[in-house]
């Protein structure tokens, strides 16, 4: 298509209501918008996994010294579970829980690892 003919069409455009068009034929198309015409805001895909972020900076711990490890790769998971610690510079634990029910599906961090806050330590699948 010539310049001038998608001139014509932009000229046109800018006189009616309409804030969006769209032409193909063959080869040959194009597609134009006015300032008003809402850009488009497409949902991000849905997931079956949930990622389970460091809640601080310090040393992941399964759990705190003396209690068992609450849970193992493939494990079911309810949400609020307790699924590690992390130990902070003060010697405090900070829990890390499952946000949903579902499956431990991966472990990121293995015990004794420096973690960051907010890194990925674990994903849950939905069921």
């Amino acid at each position: 298509m010539k310049t001038d003919d998608l001139k014509q069409v932009m000229d046109w455009l800018k006189t009616t209501d309409i804030v969006e068009v769209g032409y193909n034929h063959g080869e040959d198309g194009f597609s134009l918008a006015t300032a008003e015409a809402p850009s488009p805001s497409y949902p991000p895909p849905a997931s079956r996994f949930a990622a389970v972020s460091s809640p601080a900076v310090g040393i992941l711990r399964w759990n705190e010294p003396g209690k068992p490890r609450p849970a193992e790769e493939a494990d079911p998971v309810e949400e609020g579970q307790l699924l590690a610690v992390v130990e902070t510079a003060k010697g405090k634990f900070s829990p890390v829980k499952a946000p949903s029910t579902g499956r431990l599906a991966r472990v990121l961090a293995e015990d004794g690892a420096a973690v960051e806050f907010g890194q990925a330590l674990f994903f849950i699948e939905s069921r």
